[in-house]
């Protein structure tokens, strides 16, 4: 027994001469469990010690199964699931190497192992200084500390090289464009032969540099170098008052007039057209209006004669301007009947004096003498006063804050001279007044039965809705309204009213308050729905289960539901229900009240109905049988 004693501690001593010494690079670790050591990464090694749970030991990354553990200066294994990290000490600063970004989501590991503790994860494109430690992992720095992570998934920073500037010229029209895409909007248009600054961006398109900004444009259309004259330039001089032209076209901008005489450099451009040379610029000019050789010679005169001002007025409203052409800015509107001085500049043109400036206008807007007294305005139309057993206010302004200047009864026609801000103007004992146009219709109201009616057409004004390209949820809501109202009015001779009856904006918070003013003893909103699921669709109608009408209110909408689906039966508009919803418009209205969403605005089915006016037809009539069906229930 004593030899087989001495044989078995001569072999551990022989093994343990074989294992290799500790390595440099070790982490703390600490045992969770008694944790067998053995001589090789295998579960048949030699067993060397077992380490009670929580003794702290060093240990290093064999693989995903085993860390080498070191013990007494030699180096043994151990199950890798036993063992967990302690805090790694604080690691030395080195000094990066490069600077590179990172192409993924990257985990930063505290050393070269995927199995290693992760102290954080990168964002993929995060600019990171970083240096080779293998050739599969580099080194991170990070707040002054050095950590590990994949070579693979950190690129060199590139550097984007200066553009190349070159100077050359168009050899086309050419359009310049704010994007590298010709279906993108045109920003400006250079003409042909024009010098321009520019750099080659790809294989098709290059960089054209005008002062600070930067424009793109299809290489084809520009040529490298200096542009080389090849036109013969002449003197001559404009044989009339001669227009200078940004393009080839008389309906161009007018950049500049010469007087007649004025001597010109030109060159021949076509059968029809010259450029004219001024200076580093170059413009365009009929051929026709230049003649070539010197000025004939004006005679020498003496002072020039002082004009004979004329006193007239203007026969219409005459716009003044700078030059002698009405394609040059407009400096100011004389209105029609204005007194005012002038003399003749040219058989066309007069010269208008006022104060110390002088415009140009031309003589057929003129007249001389008195100026006739102003026309007084024409009516543009006639409506009557809508407000069943009440009156209309008519007030200074068009703003319901202005003063009341009086009243208006109940069916009273008035001629009015246009509509502003949702307000009719009209004249009110010789002076001008405005009335709401919502209190008004087109033709005398006649004698009307049940209750007041109210339709909210919803959002309006600066509140679009949903909207679905160019189609706003506020204008088919509006439309659709009106004809509920025409159809109640019409056929049933019901009172309805309408919260906005044009394209202004109120609050979900106004319109009950507004719905009350109006007299109102029903409130039905209308709407569209909208969702980011394109494959939502169908008409619902919501009620509040909040207010003392609850009840009524349920009525109300399940009469409505089930009518404006019966009406849009056949067209495949999915009936969604009536459903409960504390919407402000609805919950804070003290009368029986519904909102209806007519379809989905965002879906590629209902919004075709919505675009139809046949449908918003259909869908009008649905919902009014609905309240005619309430009225007769409860009235």
């Amino acid at each position: 027994m004593k030899l087989l004693k001495v044989a078995l501690i001569l072999s551990l001593l022989l093994f343990g001469a074989q294992l290799p010494t500790v390595e440099a690079s070790t982490l703390d670790g600490e045992t969770t469990v008694n944790l067998n050591v053995r001589s090789t990464a295998s579960t048949t090694g030699t067993l060397i010690t077992t380490l009670p749970k929580g003794t702290k030991v060093k240990y290093g990354t064999h693989n995903q199964s085993w860390h080498k553990v070191y013990l007494n200066n030699r180096t043994y294994y151990a199950s890798a699931q036993y063992i967990k990290p302690l805090a790694p000490a604080p690691i030395t600063t080195q000094a990066a190497s490069s600077t590179g970004v990172t192409t993924e989501n990257l985990n930063i590991r505290v050393t070269s192992h995927r199995d290693a503790q992760i102290v954080t994860t990168l964002r993929k494109g995060t600019e990171v200084q970083y240096a080779a430690h293998n050739t599969s992992w580099v080194k991170v720095f990070l707040n002054g500390k050095t950590y590990y992570a994949a070579k693979a998934y950190i690129a060199p920073k590139v550097v984007t090289a200066t553009p190349q500037k070159q100077t050359g010229y168009t050899n086309r029209t050419i359009e310049l464009f704010n994007r590298t895409l010709q279906t993108s909007p045109v920003v400006k248009t250079i003409p042909a032969n024009r010098t321009v600054t520019f750099s080659i961006h790809n294989s098709s398109w290059s960089v054209i540099y005008e002062g600070t900004s930067t424009f793109y444009t299809p290489t084809r259309g520009i040529t490298a170098g200096t542009l080389q004259p090849s036109v013969t330039k002449e003197n001559g001089y404009a044989n009339r008052e001669m227009k200078l032209f940004e393009t080839r076209n008389q309906a161009s901008k007018v950049m500049k007039v010469l007087p007649i005489n004025s001597p010109v450099v030109s060159s021949k451009y076509n059968s029809s057209w010259s450029v004219v040379y001024d200076g580093n610029a170059t413009y365009y000019t009929p051929t026709a209006w230049i003649t070539p050789g010197p000025a004939p010679v004006q005679p020498p005169t003496t002072t020039t004669p002082e004009p004979a001002k004329v006193q007239g007025y203007a026969n219409r409203n005459a716009n003044l301007f700078g030059q002698t052409h009405q394609s040059s800015p407009v400096q100011l509107v004389l209105p029609h009947y204005t007194a005012v001085t002038y003399s003749a500049h040219n058989s066309s043109w007069s010269v208008v004096y006022i104060g110390t400036k002088t415009y140009f206008t031309p003589t057929s807007w003129l007249t001389a003498g008195k100026a006739p007294a102003a026309p007084a305005p024409a009516p543009q139309g006639k409506v009557y006063t809508n407000t069943p057993g009440d009156a209309l206010n008519v007030r200074s302004a068009a703003t319901v804050n202005s003063t009341v200047l009086g009243k208006l009864a109940h069916g009273t026609e008035v001629e009015h001279y246009g509509l502003t801000s949702g307000f009719y103007k009209i004249k009110y004992n010789g002076r001008d007044g405005f009335i709401s146009a919502g209190f008004t219709m087109a033709t005398k109201p006649s004698v009307s039965k049940g209750p007041v009616i109210v339709i909210d057409p919803g959002h309006g004004g600066k509140d679009s809705g949903a909207l679905n390209g160019s189609l706003y949820e506020k204008t088919v809501v509006l439309d659709v309204s009106k004809r509920i109202e025409s159809y109640l009015s019409s056929k049933y001779n019901y009172q309805v009213r309408l919260t906005r009856s044009t394209d202004i904006y109120y609050t979900p918070q106004q319109r009950p308050t507004i719905a009350r003013d109006l007299r109102g003893e029903l409130f039905v909103s209308i709407h569209a729905n909208a969702s980011t699921d394109k494959t939502a669709n169908g008409i619902e109608t919501f009620y509040s289960g909040s207010t003392s009408q609850s009840a009524r209110s349920r009525v109300l909408a399940t009469n409505i539901q089930n009518n404006l689906v019966s009406s849009m039966s056949g067209t495949g508009m999915r009936n969604r229900g009536v459903k409960t919803a504390n919407f402000a418009v609805i919950n804070h209205s003290l009368m029986p009240s519904a909102l209806v969403e007519l379809g989905f605005i965002t879906s590629p089915t209902d919004v075709v109905h919505l675009r139809s006016e046949a449908s918003r037809q259909r869908m009008a009539q649905g919902i009014a049988e609905g309240i005619a069906q309430y009225v007769r229930t409860y009235y």
